[in-house]
């Protein structure tokens, strides 16, 4: 444009050379439109218990206030919970919500190492309600029954969280 004067609707870098006499000046600035849809905190989510998840609203020279009463740019989530952030650019905010479900980790101990004498075999129990296993034998069972030497390790799953024994 060479008129003195524009209208910046969208985000980017706007500069100007102004000529007087032969004199040039010259000014850049970095303008950025905060729409709904420039801040995005990531989709409701799922994580496992003892896992963090990091929302982030970092928006080019903005301020945040997060429900949580945080005002950083990003924050970790460890508890369930709707988290929400109000961002601040000049006169104008956004807000933006996900929603993050802490799913409990299962456990299991299948005890201490054991010396069975010949035709002797022990339960191994990984029971844990709602859970699913896969035991290093190939069963499925909450239970197996070991009768010879060797190491038996087993993954309980519940609700997508692992916990593992050996």
């Amino acid at each position: 444009a060479t008129t003195p004067t524009i209208t910046a609707s969208t985000t980017g870098t706007y500069s100007v050379e102004v000529t007087l006499n032969g004199c040039v000046a010259s000014d850049v600035i970095n303008v950025t439109v905060l729409s709904a849809s420039s801040v995005n905190i990531g989709a409701d989510g799922t994580i496992c218990d003892g896992e963090v998840v990091t929302l982030d609203a970092t928006t080019a020279g903005a301020t945040y206030l997060w429900s949580t009463g945080a005002t950083s740019a990003t924050i970790d989530v460890t508890t369930t919970g709707t988290y929400s952030v109000e961002v601040f650019s000049g006169l104008c905010s956004v807000t933006d919500q996900a929603i993050i479900t802490v799913n409990p980790m299962p456990s299991v101990e299948l005890g201490n190492d054991v010396t069975l004498c010949a035709g002797e075999d022990i339960t191994l129990d990984a029971t844990w309600p709602g859970a699913t296993y896969a035991w290093s034998t190939g069963a499925t069972t909450p239970t197996i029954t070991a009768s010879t030497t060797g190491a038996y390790s087993v993954d309980v799953t519940l609700n997508g969280c692992v916990a593992s024994d050996v």
